[in-house]
């Protein structure tokens, strides 16, 4: 049976050894001992020679992932410049940086400014590491795929209702091949029950767009995705993790990330373990307060891995130290940002450190 470890990735291989012996840390955090692995120890010597010391084996290759729904500014005042979208966008492009620019970025709610603003800026992001994976078609809200990997497939996803879409890549990584899926699911205000004429025959009619979303997610992914390889659908879903379309996901083999690493849920009262929203996305001040609102966790990054395997996540506070740990991404106030702005959109994302072990 498949089953799922939180601990520090480069530790994975010593979680079970003591603080001070072998090559692990002194107080190196261990892993639950109900899901724990522990090192080959190493054979006795003849007669009362002491044990050699044990040799880990390598830790499993990580992946690190962001996902973020960018606030397209739409909405927003006219003379705001979309909320204030070009300090945002900068003020995102250094959070990744500050983040060692991992590998696969999802980023949701691109509209015509953001398309203005970041394209031209990834030759400068990460000294020019992303590929920029996405459907250039005009549109309202769009996804972009940022990958340091190679690409080896990818495909625009229309999904019901518009302006809903979801964009898939495959990229080949130390891990093997990834599937890649960033989506943005339907909002409230734009949620119509499922007809014959608005949704594929795969969604029940009456069912509400949003899990007609999932249900394509998940038919899209069993079709095209690598049985052999780690699957990701990261965005804004758009409702809590005990709702419908997210059990759907959830059912169908997915991993959240932000519950399986041991993130708090969600406290409308304080804001802990939220990731939406701030109060008025059309006061471009909110982008920067010393508090971040939230009331939902509405966004997610749920990963399937192969039966080969075991999903590995490193806790929230990176513990391996390599720039991602798995909680929230961008949630927090950033001092001296640009423009003065501490927020880079009205939601937080999701970031999370995995490896298939």
């Amino acid at each position: 049976m498949r089953r799922l470890i939180v601990v520090a990735l480069v530790l994975v291989a010593g979680a079970a050894c003591s603080g001070d012996g072998g090559d692990g840390a002194p107080g190196a955090p261990s892993a639950p001992s109900a899901t724990s692995t522990s090192a080959p120890t190493a054979a006795s010597g003849a007669g009362t020679a002491a044990p050699g010391p044990t040799e880990p084996p390598p830790a499993a290759p990580g992946l690190r992932v962001v996902s973020l729904n960018v606030l397209h500014g739409l909405f927003c005042e006219p003379a705001t410049d979309f909320c204030d979208a070009p300090n945002r966008v900068a003020l995102l492009l250094g959070l990744l940086e500050d983040a060692g620019c991992p590998e696969l970025v999802g980023l949701q709610e691109i509209g015509p400014r953001q398309e203005e603003l970041i394209v031209p800026a990834l030759a400068g992001l990460c000294e020019g590491a992303y590929e920029l994976v996405w459907n250039p078609e005009p549109g309202p809200d769009r996804e972009m795929v940022l990958t340091s990997l190679p690409v080896l497939d990818e495909r625009f996803v229309d999904l019901a209702g518009f302006p809903w879409s979801a964009h898939w890549v495959r990229v080949e990584s130390p891990a093997g091949p990834v599937d890649f899926l960033t989506t943005h699911f339907a909002s409230s205000a734009n949620n119509p029950p499922c007809g014959p004429e608005t949704c594929p025959p795969l969604c029940p009619v009456g069912v509400e767009t949003g899990t007609c979303h999932a249900l394509e997610v998940v038919d899209f992914l069993d079709r095209y995705a690598d049985p052999d390889g780690i699957t990701v659908v990261a965005g804004d879903l758009n409702q809590p993790v005990d709702h419908p379309r997210i059990r759907t996901l959830l059912d169908a083999g997915f991993v959240d990330v932000w519950t399986a690493a041991g993130n708090p849920e969600c406290d409308p009262a304080t804001g802990e373990g939220c990731t939406c929203c701030l109060d008025d996305e059309s006061d471009p001040g909110v982008f920067s307060g010393t508090e971040a609102a939230y009331d939902e966790r509405i966004d997610f990054v749920l990963v399937r891995v192969p039966a080969r395997c075991e999903l590995v996540l490193d806790p929230p506070g990176d513990a391996d130290g390599d720039g991602v740990g798995t909680g929230r991404f961008a949630g927090t106030p950033v001092a001296d940002g640009p423009g003065g702005l501490t927020f880079p959109s009205d939601h937080a994302g999701v970031q999370a450190d995995l490896a298939c072990a």
